[in-house]
């Protein structure tokens, strides 16, 4: 009797009843032409009413945060500068879940290009760009659902993905990033599942100008006269003698 009218009187205490929880953590990030980035979170938050929670950003450098919808009675502090979390308080009301979304800009989504002196061998063409992303989870609370979907302008392409992490268990059948694409413009989807604090997840995809490289047009030009050359008894048969 006494351990039932503890646990009631703890489910009547903020934050003590429900530990707050991300069931869903989806962002959406456009890359433009020059490189820089446009991105758009949404979150679905479950917690106790009037529950305080630090919410870990998905993009350490970032610029122009704004918010585009928030729930009724749910109060965000807006983070300072190069900040990493994002503190929000939920609404006193109970039972429901809370929606906030919120947009900004990413200066620069890309490494920067590779330095053609300083490397004498150089592992991956000149004009390709790597683009890393990694997240990690700092904060007590958990995330169901993690995705973040990376969409390439109209004249890039993911030449390869050279990291996904972590490794795909054998109960997963999706990868851990899938490549797709819509009105012409190439997307990366990085999905993880049950994020919880300190749990990290990071891609990393070479991409490259969708326009084919002139040396490569020459070369099979190239190529294409030395196959002539070389078998034009075979290309331009010789006519058979006349007999007399």
């Amino acid at each position: 009797m006494r351990a039932a009218l503890t646990l009631a009187l703890l489910a009547l205490v903020p934050g003590v009843g429900r530990a707050a929880e991300i069931s869903t953590y989806s962002t959406r990030l456009a890359v433009d032409p020059d490189g820089a980035g446009r991105a758009a979170s949404t979150l679905v938050i479950a917690g106790g009413p009037s529950e305080t929670v630090e919410i870990p950003l998905v993009h350490g450098s970032w610029a122009n945060f704004r918010v585009t919808e928030a729930s009724e009675g749910l109060r965000l502090e807006p983070p300072r500068a190069k900040a990493s979390t994002v503190q929000i308080t939920l609404p006193a009301t109970t039972g429901a879940e809370s929606r906030l979304s919120y947009a900004f800009d990413v200066p620069g989504v890309f490494d920067p290009p590779p330095d053609a002196a300083a490397a004498n061998k150089p592992t991956a063409p000149l004009e390709s760009r790597t683009l890393r992303y990694a997240f990690v989870n700092t904060q007590a609370l958990l995330i169901k659902d993690f995705g973040i979907l990376v969409t390439l302008p109209q004249d890039h392409r993911f030449q390869a993905i050279r990291e996904q992490l972590p490794r795909q268990k054998k109960t997963e059948v999706e990868p851990r990033v899938r490549l797709g694409g819509a009105d012409g413009r190439q997307s990366a989807l990085l999905r993880l599942a049950n994020l919880k604090q300190g749990d990290a997840t990071s891609m990393q995809l070479e991409v490259v100008p969708n326009r084919r490289s002139l040396l490569w047009l020459l070369a099979g030009v190239a190529l294409s006269g030395l196959y002539l050359a070389h078998f034009r008894d075979l290309v331009f048969r010789k006519p058979l003698p006349t007999e007399t």
